[in-house]
């Protein structure tokens, strides 16, 4: 099965970081979540979904994830010519989850200096910064020192907002799931600390494509 983007190109971002593109599926109430956060979302989104996440990450150099999205999707895998990055503050990940074991020489945990030794050998762990990640360095690492012109977004929601408060986030992919999930507190795109009025993060509808009974939308960072 087909995505639905007849061809995706991205441009290969700026100088000191690579172009970043977010991609998730959501309810109609804007969950992410089909369960708690401790459960697989692979049935939130259809075959057709799955499809365009496939096209979007084939269109990209490397993918970012959070650490509660990888235990929490034990038959996550990705193409095996994509870098992969997990990023964990406790270093409670599973070392032999085959985000891992499938490409071991293009997998890394990225984590502060001070939490560097939670993790096992078994890893390939990128440190950057004292007690926090240095996302400002870590990108350019990622640009200038790996080669990576393209980087993929998805999820957590506190992964995602903590590149979006930084402002870096270029592109957001949204499919919007015929579904709703209810509850307060349950999972949103993206948590964190709200914003002000004034700084509201803006983007511009690219496309917006009905296929079935979900809407797959596009938009670009103004």
């Amino acid at each position: 099965m087909d995505g639905v983007y007849t061809e995706l190109e991205f441009p290969a971002g700026s100088p000191t970081r690579p172009y970043i593109v977010l991609n998730m599926v959501a309810t109609i109430d804007g969950k992410i979540v089909t369960g708690d956060r401790t459960e697989p979302v692979q049935d939130l989104g259809s075959d057709v979904d799955h499809a365009t996440m496939r096209q979007i990450q084939r269109s990209v150099d490397a993918v970012l994830i959070g650490a509660g999205n990888l235990r929490s999707t034990p038959k996550m895998w990705y193409p095996p010519e994509l870098i992969r990055f997990v990023a964990s503050l406790s270093g409670n990940i599973p070392p032999f989850h085959r985000f891992f074991t499938d490409a071991p020489e293009k997998a890394f945990v990225i984590t502060p200096v001070t939490k560097a030794d939670r993790f096992t050998e078994e890893v390939q762990v990128i440190a950057m910064g004292e007690s926090e990640i240095d996302w400002d360095a870590l990108l350019k690492t990622m640009k200038q020192d790996m080669g990576i012109q393209r980087l993929l977004l998805e999820g957590g929601s506190e992964l995602n907002a903590t590149l979006l408060t930084l402002n870096v986030v270029d592109e957001i992919f949204l499919t919007i799931a015929p579904k709703i999930k209810l509850r307060n507190s349950s999972l949103t795109l993206a948590g964190g600390a709200a914003l002000s009025r004034e700084e509201l993060l803006h983007f511009s509808l690219i496309s917006a494509l009905p296929v079935g009974n979900e809407v797959f939308l596009r938009y670009k960072r103004k």
